[in-house]
């Protein structure tokens, strides 16, 4: 019998791999659980531990070179990330500390690093001892707000520093506190094959807590997502896990049963299959990427949830064309990703500002191509999960310069109940709070 991966070599080995390789959290952590097939138990350690080090680095990475008696980068890299996930058991969980150290000295002695063992377990049981004079020596926030907003809440100094100049250091600071919170868990139900009175039923009979979202009609606020792509109702397509911020944007452009849509930047196809359930399943939805593992994606989303409307198709959108113009358009723009740090932790990292200019120029480029794809008085939503104004506000502006034909079309009474910024121009932004992610959408119609 095959012995089954352990949670924390899980851990290390994906923040090796985010580390070393560029990985993406989420996905790593999916393939090594596919390979390893771990316990439940062992998938909730090794994404804790990965997210909570994530969350966290520039805080442990600081601890950890007052420690160390050379720089912390000079380690190889899977010493670093077993003192940084150690550590960060030691500090923010109850998991007990001599069961850490060991746990990082075993793990130190299987790999290729083996000699290092002594280095692990002296850098953290001298930590244990020095726990409280370490933990002063951190950065205060009135005395040094930009370090306490870098280094104790672990955000890059070029982000802070844009949004304290743009906020202010109170509002910063509550924002990056949240960051490294926990993420809310919602679901949408999937209504093509159940109503959602009908999915809180089952999930209550299957032991679940889930409450109803009031704001949004498909949606279900969940306590804890334990073994929830492994729950029969997965696997039924009664739902899928999705932001309450996120489903606003199909509402928003509304697309009528029997209409054909385009979705330029669709992948993995939450708000493509959203959009296909308000069509009851009737019409054609055109779903774009330029990755055919993503495209797969889906189209492995639409067959589980029972839709047959969407046509994937592995492209660039700035250089796809229909036959004919289409109804709508929904163009959920590649950005920064500011707005779902809490979420997905390794962004922060992995963003620089060089990116911020970059994506902007892309996200224009969608932007008038979209255009010249949508029939005159047809719909497009502009969307984003990012906080940074050049790609919301600042881009729909200048879309609007550029193109005269069409004009911002927003209700006022779109989703009275959900807490959300309404600016008089037409554009709904969302903040990040202890609440759904944050997030940017606006709807245009083409005169």
């Amino acid at each position: 019998m095959t012995k089954k991966s352990s949670g924390r070599r899980l851990a290390l080995d994906a923040l090796i791999a985010i580390e070393e390789e560029g990985a993406f959290a989420n996905r790593i952590l999916n393939a090594l659980f596919a390979k390893g097939q771990p316990e439940e138990n062992e998938k909730r350690l090794a994404t804790e531990l990965v997210l909570g080090s994530l969350r966290h680095r520039s805080r442990l990475d600081f601890l950890l070179n007052r420690l160390l008696t050379k720089e912390l980068s000079t380690l190889p890299a899977a010493i670093r990330e077993v003192l940084r996930l150690s550590l960060y058991q030691l500090i923010f969980t109850n998991h007990p500390s001599y069961a850490v150290v060991n746990e990082a000295v075993a793990l130190t002695k299987a790999g290729k690093y083996r000699g290092l063992s002594r280095l692990v377990n002296g850098v953290l049981r001298n930590y244990l001892r020095r726990q409280q004079e370490l933990e002063q020596a951190l950065p205060d926030f009135i005395q040094d707000p930009l370090g306490h907003l870098t280094i104790v809440h672990s955000h890059p100094l070029w982000l802070v520093q844009r949004w304290i100049r743009r906020w202010g250091e109170e509002t910063t600071h509550r924002l990056v506190e949240a960051n490294n919170q926990p993420a809310p868990l919602s679901v949408r139900t999937n209504t093509l094959r159940i109503s959602r009175d009908g999915l809180l039923g089952k999930m209550v009979e299957a032991g679940m807590e889930a409450e109803p979202v009031p704001a949004i009609p498909e949606a279900i606020r969940l306590k804890s997502g334990r073994n929830l792509t492994s729950n029969p109702l997965w696997a039924e397509g009664y739902f899928y896990v999705q932001d309450e911020a996120s489903m606003l944007v199909a509402h928003l452009l509304a697309p009528e049963p029997g209409t054909v849509i385009a979705d330029l930047c669709a992948a993995p196809g939450g708000k493509t299959t959203h959009l296909a359930q308000l069509m009851n399943n009737s019409g054609r939805i055109y779903a774009l990427d330029q990755f055919a593992h993503k495209t797969g994606l889906i189209a492995e989303n639409a067959r589980r949830l029972g839709i047959g409307i969407i046509e994937p198709l592995t492209t660039d959108a700035r250089c796809w064309r229909p036959a004919d113009l289409v109804d709508g358009i929904l163009l959920d723009a590649p950005c920064t990703g500011t707005g779902v740090l809490r979420r997905r932790p390794d962004i922060r990292w992995r963003r620089q500002l060089a990116d911020l200019v970059q994506l902007v120029s892309l996200q224009q480029g969608l932007l008038n191509h979209a255009a010249s794809l949508l029939k005159p008085g047809g719909r497009l939503v502009y969307s984003t999960c990012s906080l940074e104004s050049e790609e919301n506000e600042e881009q729909i502006r200048r879309f609007l310069v550029d193109h005269p034909d069409f004009r911002l079309d927003l209700s006022d009474n779109f989703a009275p109940n959900f807490p959300m910024n309404r600016m008089a121009e037409g554009f709904l932004t969302i903040p990040r709070g202890d609440g759904p992610d944050g997030f940017f959408m606006t709807r245009l119609v083409k005169l």
